[in-house]
């Protein structure tokens, strides 16, 4: 929550952050009531969204940077496509005024970020857990398909709740889509990563 909070998420990730701050106060009640167990759950959910909330504030902060570029490009471009002030005023003729105001008004296209191409491999960072590097676009796009780098990675991951910075990560891409409903189905009824508190909408209706 520090470390969101320094990124400036409590206004750049609002939701995130306000989720992982009430997860955190419930946790932190459930503890002084003694209810250990729902309390450790609790303080999962929130160390998810405090984590969802760091990644989604660093987006944000790119996000203004690329845009800020953008305005200081589409400026040169306006004040290069603009002739030097003539000695003598002179009156343009229409169709010279209308193709002029065409030129300075022509919208300067936006950057487009390109869809992250698939890895084969993923190094862990700092803060990761099996569910958010499956979400990764790069990887699954998928936290339900966490399972699957657990699987290919048992030589190194003993606890599915314990990855570790430094780490490399086989991805399996030859996966059927049949394969990856099963998946889905068990990291639904997994107890490891709560998925009804975190994706309430994917959890399984009673």
């Amino acid at each position: 929550m520090a470390r969101a909070y320094s990124l400036g998420a409590d206004h750049l990730a609002v939701a995130p952050y306000q989720k992982a701050f009430e997860a955190l106060a419930r946790g932190e009640a459930l503890v002084a009531r003694g209810d250990q167990n729902a309390a450790r759950e609790a303080f999962v959910v929130a160390e998810h969204f405090a984590r969802e909330a760091i990644f989604a504030a660093q987006a944000e902060k790119l996000r203004m940077e690329e845009e800020f570029r953008a305005r200081e490009e589409a400026e040169r471009a306006r004040q290069a496509a603009q002739p030097p002030a003539p000695a003598e005023v002179k009156p343009q003729p229409p169709a010279a005024s209308v193709q002029h105001s065409a030129v300075v008004s022509m919208p300067v296209p936006q950057p487009v970020a390109p869809a992250p191409e698939p890895v084969l491999a993923y190094d862990v960072q700092v803060g990761d857990t099996l569910w958010l590097i499956a979400a990764r676009p790069e990887v699954y796009g998928d936290p339900l398909l966490w399972p699957l780098l657990y699987k290919s990675n048992r030589d190194q991951i003993k606890d599915p709740r314990q990855v570790y910075f430094g780490q490399t990560l086989d991805v399996p891409r030859n996966v059927s889509e049949q394969e990856k409903d099963e998946v889905r189905t068990q990291a639904r009824q997994s107890e490891l990563f709560p998925v009804k508190q975190l994706l309430p909408a994917l959890a399984p209706k009673p």
